[in-house]
C-alpha cells in the first residue's frame, strides 16, 4: 500500500495521478481472420491459379526464390467471380485493420487494391521484404498440400515449413521471450486464414520441404480520401 501511494503525487487541482505513463506511439497491428465456409471458393481459386501457371510457367520474380511461382498483379480480375468475392474479403479485413488504428465507422475513405498469387513448392520461399507504395498488405491461404512437418531453427524455435515470419521493426540485440524482445514473430498458417499487416512491416516465408504445394494470395491496399 505504501508503495502504491508513493507512486502517485498531487497535481495542481489536488487530484492524484500516476508518475509513470506507458505511451505506445507506433503500434504494430496484425489482424488475423479465419474464414468459415470457404472450401468451395478455395477449390475453385486453386484450379484457376493452376491454369494461370500452366499458361505462364515463368511468372514474375520479386522477393520469391526458386521453387516459387508469382503471378501478375491482376489476380482479382483474372479470377472472375471468385476474385470479386476474395477482393471483398480483403476489403472487409483491411477496413477492420484501419478501424483498429482509429478510422471512424462513418469516415469517407476508399481503397485501391491489387493482388497476386504465390505457389510455393519444394524449397520455395520468399526473402525478407516489405510492400512499398501502399498502406496495408495481406495474405490469404488458399491451399496447403505440403507435408505437415516441423522445422527446428538454430535458435531452438520449432515452426511449420512455409510459415510466414514478421521481423521486429524495432532493432534489438537480445532475444528475451519473457520481455517480448524477440526479433521476429511467426504466425501459423492454414487454409482459409487471412493476415492483414502494415505494408512497411518486414516479413519472409520459410522454405517448403518435400512434396506438395502451398498456395497463397497476397494483396496491397492504398487508402485515399474520395473528396481530394
Amino acid at each position: 500500500m505504501a508503495a502504491a501511494k508513493a507512486a502517485k503525487k498531487k497535481n495542481t487541482a489536488g487530484k492524484t495521478r500516476p508518475v509513470w505513463n506507458l505511451i505506445t506511439p507506433f503500434p504494430t497491428n496484425v489482424i488475423q481472420r479465419d474464414w468459415d465456409g470457404v472450401d468451395k471458393l478455395n477449390d475453385t481459386i486453386r484450379e484457376k491459379i493452376w491454369r494461370q501457371r500452366a499458361l505462364d510457367p515463368e511468372g514474375l520474380y520479386r522477393s520469391n526464390a526458386a521453387g516459387t511461382w508469382h503471378s501478375n498483379d491482376e489476380l482479382f480480375t483474372s479470377l472472375g467471380t471468385e476474385g470479386a468475392t476474395l477482393k471483398d474479403m480483403f476489403a472487409q479485413a483491411m477496413m477492420q485493420w484501419a478501424s483498429a488504428i482509429g478510422l471512424k465507422k462513418d469516415a469517407s475513405v476508399n481503397m485501391k487494391l491489387s493482388a497476386w498469387a504465390m505457389v510455393y513448392s519444394d524449397r520455395g520461399y520468399a526473402t525478407v521484404h516489405t510492400h512499398p507504395n501502399c498502406h496495408v498488405s495481406g495474405v490469404y491461404y488458399v491451399d496447403d498440400t505440403t507435408e505437415d512437418s516441423d522445422q527446428t531453427m538454430a535458435t531452438g524455435v520449432t515452426l511449420k515449413a512455409g510459415s510466414i515470419e514478421f521481423v521486429n521493426p524495432i532493432p534489438n540485440g537480445h532475444q528475451v521471450s519473457l520481455m517480448q524482445l524477440n526479433p521476429s514473430f511467426i504466425v501459423p498458417f492454414h487454409r482459409g486464414r487471412m493476415l492483414i499487416f502494415p505494408s512497411a512491416l518486414g516479413h519472409f516465408v520459410h522454405p517448403i520441404n518435400g512434396s506438395g504445394e502451398r498456395i497463397s494470395i497476397a494483396c496491397n491496399a492504398s487508402f485515399y480520401n474520395p473528396k481530394v
